[in-house]
């Protein structure tokens, strides 16, 4: 369900494809702490192999007994139970993942590559979970440490790269890859029968958020804009889930006359067709959240050619490859009136197709799955090379 799961399981098909042997190590639970998955499972070639983990949820204290149960899970099973791999791949979900794939890579003498889905702690401080201190100066020390003698690590876009960059100038290479979107052809029958469920008509404006509603996003915006506009304006659809749902639950609940529906995730195989169901999507951004995320819906969403209208600052990769492709439009951060003018413009159909063509256009450029999984793989293969010829991973100073 992750999207960080998603991604890494194109990657994963690739490497296998390419003749390497790949294994994943992952919990038992869900995305949102509840339904378990099999102990033991081969997937497309790759092993994965899941943990015991507790349950409590994506919230407070539960979360963090959630990720500390997985960790010593996944230290155990890493350095012991797990044959010598070549290159070990450490995501950024639970936090500091990475430390256990830096002491496999030492403990076996193999190559560490660390791929950035989340920055911390830079990320815990724009949530206001930490503040300027001891604290937070020991945890980017131990960011800097756990990134040191690195072969490869691997940013989400150019914005991103420069923020990792204050923890990695120790780290072999620093180097970043857009992530991608479906890939899948839609088609029309299958997004016009969503469009049906939902109750839109042929004439409903629908605009679209879609997928995590996590702290590093803004719904503020969207929903005065939807009150403003009133029953008489489009229909705004949130789908997915996320530490944030529950102020979408509270406004729909709120009865503000806007035309809101909250809806669940759907299924990655029926994604295509739920972007396709909406006519523009909705993106947004927290500034103190630039450079440590990168949202991955703008990708899927120009691949099935719609436009988006992103809310938030501009030093981020979001604004930046709307702007740079012309698929849609950057409304900044608390600006409402400029965000029903964007919803004005999108009304007209002839403006909302230019958009998503030039969308589309730019996704089967930078935004490829099978292109921009192949340049990762042959970056992971380069770094399992450098490795390999010298003999041994060698540890790096820490600044």
């Amino acid at each position: 369900m992750a999207p960080t799961g998603q991604v890494l399981h194109d990657l994963a098909r690739v490497l296998v494809a390419r003749g390497h042997e790949v294994g994943v190590i992952a919990s038992r639970r869900s995305y949102d702490g509840g339904g378990r998955y099999p102990a033991v499972e081969d997937v497309d070639g790759v092993h994965v192999r899941r943990l015991r983990a507790f349950g409590f949820g994506r919230r407070g204290l539960g979360r963090v007994a959630d990720y500390a149960s997985f960790m010593a899970g996944a230290v155990f099973e890493a350095l012991v139970r797990q044959p010598r791999p070549d290159v070990v791949l450490s995501l950024t979900t639970p936090p500091y993942i990475a430390l256990v794939g830096r002491a496999l890579a030492r403990w076996r003498r193999t190559a560490q590559v660390q791929w950035i889905m989340d920055l911390y702690p830079d990320a815990l401080l724009a949530h206001g979970l930490l503040s300027e201190g001891w604290l937070l100066a020991a945890l980017r020390r131990l960011s800097r440490w756990q990134l040191a003698g690195a072969d490869l690590v691997l940013a989400l876009g150019p914005f991103m790269e420069q923020a990792v960059g204050r923890y990695a100038a120790a780290a072999r290479r620093l180097t970043s890859v857009p992530l991608w979107g479906g890939g899948e052809s839609v088609q029309p029958e299958a997004a016009g029968r969503l469009r049906a469920e939902g109750g839109w008509g042929k004439g409903d404006l629908v605009l679209m958020y879609s997928g995590n509603m996590g702290l590093g996003h803004r719904f503020g915006e969207f929903f005065e804009a939807a009150r403003q506009l009133g029953p008489e304006g489009p229909v705004w659809a949130f789908a997915g889930s996320g530490p944030r749902r529950a102020e979408v639950e509270s406004f729909v609940s709120a009865r503000s006359g806007a035309r809101v529906q909250l809806l669940d995730y759907v299924p990655r195989e029926r994604l295509p067709a739920s972007l396709a169901s909406a006519d523009v999507h909705l993106v947004s951004l927290r500034r103190a959240w630039q450079g440590l995320i990168v949202p991955s819906k703008l990708q899927g969403v120009f691949a099935v050619g719609r436009p988006v209208i992103f809310v938030g600052p501009e030093s981020n990769e979001i604004a930046y490859w709307i702007k740079e492709s012309g698929g849609g439009w950057v409304v900044p951060e608390d600006d409402v009136a400029g965000l029903i003018r964007a919803v004005d413009q999108a009304r007209d159909v002839a403006e909302r197709v230019r958009r998503g063509q030039a969308a589309l256009a730019y996704a089967r450029e930078h935004f490829d799955r099978q292109k921009n999984c192949e340049a990762i793989a042959r970056l992971i293969e380069s770094a399992a090379q450098r490795a390999a010829r010298a003999g041994s991973v060698e540890s790096a100073p820490v600044s």
